[in-house]
């Protein structure tokens, strides 16, 4: 086999490092794929220059300070600099910024580009799922992610990242995607939709029936009664207040400039967190309410739930249901639902969901960019 780059650039014995540009200490490293597939890290920039001059083409993989992998030729990674090995600051918006339904924030896992709008629940406040509008690309691991409320209405949620690998992903470059994000603590309080409120970095600046005023210098002030003062001063700007338009739907109404989609909910899976000890064959499952779910456990000859089979995912679901064991003997086993969230826009023919099924409206977070329309029950 030819020479690797690695025997060619890259010492291993005594990790003497070349300067790079004159600097002894460039904190920058970077890893590449060699002739073998093996992967090499912790690869200098000065080492990765001697591989460019043998190979212009070759491409290099740098993790950035938030997590996220980038996937460089060699100009690039000659432009690194130390704003991309550190973290973003959290977001400090200088403009008031609309309240409504918290974000999904994906970080780590080497790879790339995953969202996802989360769906509350309308009559708790709990998150209950989540439309992966993309699942992102070349996670080497299993990618994290929490919750961002800019207003702090709610609180407690937690998730955790299922992967899967993608058709056509190259092990050796990660290969994952995300499949699913089970909710592991439902939280409450968060708003299904904005509600005319303002805020941000984790407060409310500005309730629904406030209005306020934008002064030429750039700064801001609420106007309680919601009223223009009189004599404003030229150059300032009065904003109204902004409550949602009334729409006949039982979810809280969603203002008309605020984008929406909707769609219904079924059940995924039932995510094993502790699969527990004492059940037995026999021994059944319920969710409740079950909206037409039935699911089946298997157990194994240890006692322990093993696997959950879905016999049919229901529809509707508004709220988490609760997934109940009947077993006279089996303890301690802990089921999360997960449920799939599918965008109407998505079904080839709408007319396939039962009259009556209660539907969800979805806030667009992340720029899926659907038609502004908004259901909560599908006509009779």
């Amino acid at each position: 086999m030819a020479d690797q780059y690695r025997d060619s650039c890259v010492d291993k014995q005594n990790k003497s490092r070349k300067v790079f540009k004159g600097n002894p200490n460039d904190f920058i490293r970077v890893s590449f794929y060699d002739k073998d597939g093996t992967r090499i890290n912790d690869v200098t920039r000065s080492e990765a220059n001697c591989i460019a001059k043998l190979n212009p083409q070759q491409q290099f993989f740098y993790q950035d300070g938030n997590g996220y992998q980038q996937e460089l030729l060699i100009d690039r990674v000659n432009e690194l600099g130390l704003l991309d090995a550190l973290p973003d600051a959290p977001a400090c918006p200088s403009a008031p910024q609309f309240c409504g339904p918290p974000r999904v924030q994906f970080f780590g896992g080497m790879g790339m580009g995953a969202m996802a709008n989360s769906v509350i629940s309308p009559n708790s406040g709990s998150i209950i799922g989540f439309d992966i509008v993309n699942p992102g690309f070349n996670y080497l691991t299993q990618p994290f992610a929490n919750i961002v409320d800019e207003c702090g209405y709610g609180s407690g949620g937690t998730l955790r990242v299922q992967t899967q690998r993608y058709s056509g992903g190259d092990p050796q470059k990660g290969g994952l995607e995300v499949k699913n994000i089970v909710i592991t603590a439902p939280g409450d309080g968060y708003l299904p939709a904005p509600n005319g409120a303002l805020g941000g970095n984790g407060r409310i600046w500005k309730q629904p029936e406030e209005g306020y005023v934008e002064t030429d210098d750039g700064s801001f002030y609420i106007v309680p009664d919601g009223l223009e003062p009189p004599d404003l001063p030229p150059g300032d700007t009065f904003y109204p207040p902004t409550p949602p338009t009334t729409i006949p739907v039982q979810i809280p109404p969603i203002p008309e400039y605020i984008p929406t989609y909707p769609g219904v909910t079924e059940l995924d899976e039932i995510f094993i967190e502790d699969p527990g000890f004492g059940y037995e064959p026999g021994d059944t499952l319920e969710v409740v309410p079950d909206n037409g779910a039935v699911a089946e456990p298997v157990i194994n000859d240890r006692g322990e739930i093993s696997e959950i089979r879905i016999i049919n995912p229901g529809i509707g679901f508004v709220d988490l249901p609760e997934i109940v064991i009947n077993s006279p003997r089996g303890y301690n086993a802990k089921l999360i639902p997960v449920l799939r969230v599918i965008p109407l826009i998505d079904l080839p023919d709408p007319g396939v969901i039962p009259p009556g099924t209660q539907l969800v409206s979805i806030v667009d977070c992340v720029g899926k960019l659907p038609p502004q329309t908004q259901f909560d029950i599908v006509p009779r």
